[in-house]
């Protein structure tokens, strides 16, 4: 893929990364993006309990940029806004009823439905919160996007009667298929699967003609790239996750970070810009501590340096990018121009 990290007309000196790569310090470019762009979460309307984030557990765009849908770890769980940042509808409240959920760990949006899942259970809702179905499921849904065709691609291990694992499925309407691009579990993942609990961070992302996994639960971890056009599948793995895990699982605000050798990074986010499939990171500096966001091009390139330590890239499609802000005042939402945001990437335009 085309597209890699360069130095642009406003970048500062280079550093080393993490595997000796040159890594590009694009903070100023960011600062000032980031500073303009349209925050969602932080002026507060304290009438209104669906403006105000516990934990961002996940946020996407519809295709046609018409909204931008987030899941939060309180209810109501499924919050819509417009892109200048007003809410538009918020739905999914408490409860094991039509409609509701105990504990959503991902949802996926096209351009009229809404796939919210839960341990053993997944919804479709409209875009009012109206429930079209829902279902039980049999297995631990992590994280999700968009198909390819008219489906969502749902990530999460789980049995099937004869035993075997599958970890990457395809829903359409809710009629569920085995993806058939990818087969076999990990140790991590079948362990993770057997004690019902997250092997590792992962992250769907679709944009354009191309769909992408990253998951953390691989040894060494791997970013597989579809595309929809053809259907060939890439895999990659990318030499700053090499770094063995030592110590017990923390708790970082925004998200949960193992706690990894000094020097490694915590995979937070993937998105694809024009056409290449990018990571964002945080680096451990010291002993639970994370200092500086890095954005790693999943197929080599030069990763990109920025001075904040608690942003994540969730999504991006033409016209917009959507960063979490994970440090104070509250986590919230970034929303940026897509083109500006490429450029200040050093992308090579395509």
């Amino acid at each position: 893929m085309a597209g890699l990290l360069a130095c642009g007309g406003d970048v500062a000196p280079s550093e080393s990364g993490a595997e000796g790569r040159e890594v590009v310090d694009v903070s100023a470019s960011l600062e000032a993006l980031l500073g303009s762009g349209v925050r969602i979460g932080v002026h507060v309307d304290p009438d209104s309990e669906a403006e105000a984030f516990l934990r961002i557990l996940d946020a996407q765009l519809t295709p046609d940029g018409r909204f931008i849908v987030v899941l939060d770890a309180s209810p109501p769980f499924v919050r819509v806004f417009n892109p200048d940042g007003s809410l538009e509808a918020a739905f999914v409240p408490r409860g094991e009823g039509p409609g509701e959920a105990e504990s959503p760990e991902a949802l996926a949006v096209s351009n009229d439905r809404i796939l919210v899942l839960e341990p053993g259970r997944a919804s479709v809702l409209t875009f009012d919160g109206e429930l079209i179905e829902d279902r039980a499921i049999d297995f631990w849904p992590t994280s999700a996007a968009r198909g390819c065709a008219d489906d969502f691609l749902v990530y999460g291990p789980g049995a099937y009667g004869d035993g075997s694992i599958v970890w990457l499925r395809s829903f359409r309407f809710l009629e569920e298929t085995s993806a058939s691009i990818l087969e076999g579990a990990s140790p991590a993942e079948l362990s993770a699967y057997r004690s019902r609990a997250r092997g590792g961070s992962s992250r769907l992302a679709r944009a354009g003609g191309l769909a992408v996994l990253h998951h953390d639960a691989r040894d060494p971890p791997e970013t597989l790239t579809l595309s929809c056009l053809d259907g060939t599948l890439t895999v990659d793995t990318v030499p700053e996750f090499k770094r063995p895990v030592v110590g017990r699982e923390q708790s970082f605000t925004g998200g949960a970070a193992r706690q990894l050798q000094l020097g490694s990074y915590v995979f937070t986010g993937a998105a694809i810009l024009n056409q290449t499939p990018i990571l964002s990171t945080w680096l451990i500096v010291a002993s639970g501590t994370a200092s500086g966001t890095h954005f790693i091009p999943a197929r080599g390139g030069s990763p990109a340096f920025y001075t904040s330590s608690r942003v994540a890239l969730l999504e991006a499609q033409p016209g917009h990018a959507v960063l979490i802000e994970a440090s104070s005042p509250v986590p919230h939402i970034i929303m940026v121009d897509y083109d500006a945001f490429v450029r200040a990437l050093g992308l090579e335009p395509r």
